[in-house]
């Protein structure tokens, strides 16, 4: 047995409250005394009403937070830190948001401390990227962008809405799913795989029907198990949580392939929602590349308590309701053969067979989910 594993240490601080009994010290525990704030517009109440043992060293905000990451938003949140002089970022949301503060770090060198919202996972990882003009995604690997510490409170994410807390969990599978044959596979990253797709998908399962009358009155689930949403249920939310943040550490130490080059070329251009993005994405690929890994498709599959890797993982997403196609997401017929292209510019790539236009053409057509002539 041969094999490289590299990993950065890095501190996780995880449990319920945890946002608002531990986010001071860890600012303390950096020597952070100019903070910059990161954090949507939705999220400032929320930090307002943590921040005051640190309040005093808050110096400045930044809210324009936009998905993918636009360059020009970058940008401006580098000048607004350097014009303060912050020391350290702290970042309160989720992947766009987190992204954001990786970009004043690449560009400054400050600390990051993390406080993620969604099941991204990008808290646990060296990987920064931008969305130029014309939906050009430029993207690399630094590790001085990885937070320096993460608070990991699912009270928060517990609060997403269901559809985007499903697609930002299969956001994570799809991290889990490329590391088993990215370069930078080894054993030790394959294990970390297999804990955080059991974890992610019994997370995931427990957000259904029989997930959800546990946090609701059970006639009211039955009557509309999606629409009377209440918030992930208590032992769920853990298990995504902490999942994805395992997600995001295998995804650090392997790197990203096909999946990931489709669904930032189509997410740049086209502007479709990130996470809903993977989840119809997913699918496809793994049915394209299981074939020619017969043995990783195996171990998927036993990770997510099914007979196959393939079925299984349709047969979770359907359990949960997550979107199925490129056309539910917003993704016009009439450009199908355009992004086909730009995916085909980008590459090659790193898989487990080999890709040309003609598979490409195959997973998008499969992934539009519509009769395409």
């Amino acid at each position: 047995m041969e094999f490289t594993f590299e990993s950065a240490p890095a501190r996780v601080v995880f449990g319920r409250g945890t946002a608002r009994t531990a986010l001071a010290d860890e600012i303390a525990r950096i020597g952070g005394s100019r903070v910059m704030v990161v954090a949507d517009a939705g999220h400032r109440a929320f930090v307002e009403a943590v921040a005051g043992p640190f309040d005093d060293a808050v110096v400045s905000w930044f809210s324009e937070i936009e998905e993918h990451v636009p360059a020009a938003s970058a940008e401006a949140a580098v000048a607004r830190a350097r014009l303060t002089r912050a020391d350290t970022v702290l970042a309160v949301g989720g992947g766009s948001t987190i992204g954001t503060a990786k970009i004043i770090a690449r560009d400054l060198r400050l600390p990051v401390v993390a406080v993620p919202t969604t099941y991204s996972g990008s808290e646990a990882t060296p990987s920064w990227s931008v969305t130029h003009g014309g939906g050009r995604k430029e993207s690399g690997i630094d590790p001085a962008v990885r937070p320096r510490a993460a608070v990991l409170d699912p009270d928060l994410s517990d609060q997403l809405p269901r559809e985007l807390a499903i697609t930002s969990a299969l956001n994570a599978v799809a991290h889990v799913v490329e590391a088993y044959w990215s370069p930078g596979a080894s054993p030790i990253s394959s294990a970390l795989a297999d804990e955080a797709m059991r974890s992610l998908a019994e997370g995931m399962r427990g957000t259904g029907p029989r997930g959800l009358a546990m946090a609701q009155a059970p006639e009211q689930a039955v009557a509309d198990p999606v629409g009377a949403w209440a918030g992930t249920p208590f032992s769920a939310g853990e298990q995504l949580l902490y999942g994805a943040h395992l997600a995001g550490m295998t995804f650090a130490a392997t790197s990203s392939g096909l999946h990931h080059t489709i669904c930032h070329v189509l997410g740049g251009a086209f502007h479709l929602p990130s996470a809903a993005l993977h989840a119809v994405v997913l699918p496809h690929v793994l049915a394209l590349n299981a074939p020619a890994v017969p043995h990783t498709a195996e171990r998927i599959a036993r990770a997510l308590d099914a007979q196959e890797a393939v079925s299984g993982l349709r047969g979770l997403a359907a359990s949960v309701a997550a979107p199925r196609t490129l056309a539910q997401i917003g993704m016009p017929l009439r450009r199908l053969e355009e992004a086909v292209d730009r995916v085909t510019a980008a590459l090659p790539v790193e898989n487990p067979r080999p890709v040309g236009k003609p598979e490409v053409r195959t997973v998008l057509t499969a992934a539009y989910g519509e009769d395409v002539a």
